[in-house]
């Protein structure tokens, strides 16, 4: 016997009519929504501006660490152990920001800031490779972590973004006094 037997193939059958029949029926179970309020712009900002400033605060740590993978020679334990601490640090720091709700005007803002805090996860990843990696003495990797020497420009830019953040609450915070 091969295949499925008459019996199965009409059970089959009887099976799919039923549950079509209940879905014309049967009203579909949806959970209820509340309605999403818009969190105030100044919510919106501070909220941003604490993600930014601990970031900016890891910052040193990070730079220090990559700096650290570009030196000559192996890299210690405590440093790999260091970076791979600010690798979770950047990581959470984007989940968090991911979950942040803001206004259509300050998405390219928080957009930026994850791209940002994204550079500086990979490259804290990247220094730690290139740094085990210089285990097996070769001259393109020795070449590469010498190059190696913090966050550069995208950890000013992500002050940068931090500063404009803190303006824009600024401003905000002043209009609501006057307001």
């Amino acid at each position: 016997m091969h295949g499925p037997t008459a019996s199965h193939q009409s059970q089959s059958a009887d099976h799919a009519g039923l549950l079509h029949r209940a879905s014309r029926v049967l009203p579909v179970w949806r959970p209820r929504r509340r309605p999403v309020e818009a969190v105030p712009r100044a919510e919106q900002l501070h909220a941003l501006l604490a993600l930014l400033d601990e970031g900016i605060a890891a910052q040193p740590s990070a730079d220090r660490a990559v700096a650290a993978c570009g030196e000559p020679g192996p890299v210690s334990g405590a440093v790999t152990q260091t970076a791979g601490e600010l690798i979770s640090v950047y990581r959470r720091l984007n989940v968090r920001l991911s979950r942040l709700s803001v206004d259509d005007e300050l998405e390219p803002l928080k957009q930026y800031a994850a791209r940002l805090l994204t550079y500086h996860q990979w490259l804290l990843h990247e220094a730690v490779n290139l740094a085990c990696a210089a285990v097996q003495k070769d001259p393109r990797v020795d070449a590469v972590r010498r190059r190696l020497h913090g966050t550069g420009r995208p950890g000013d830019e992500l002050r940068a973004v931090r500063d404009r953040v803190d303006a824009l609450a600024a401003d905000v915070d002043e209009q609501e006094k006057h307001a």
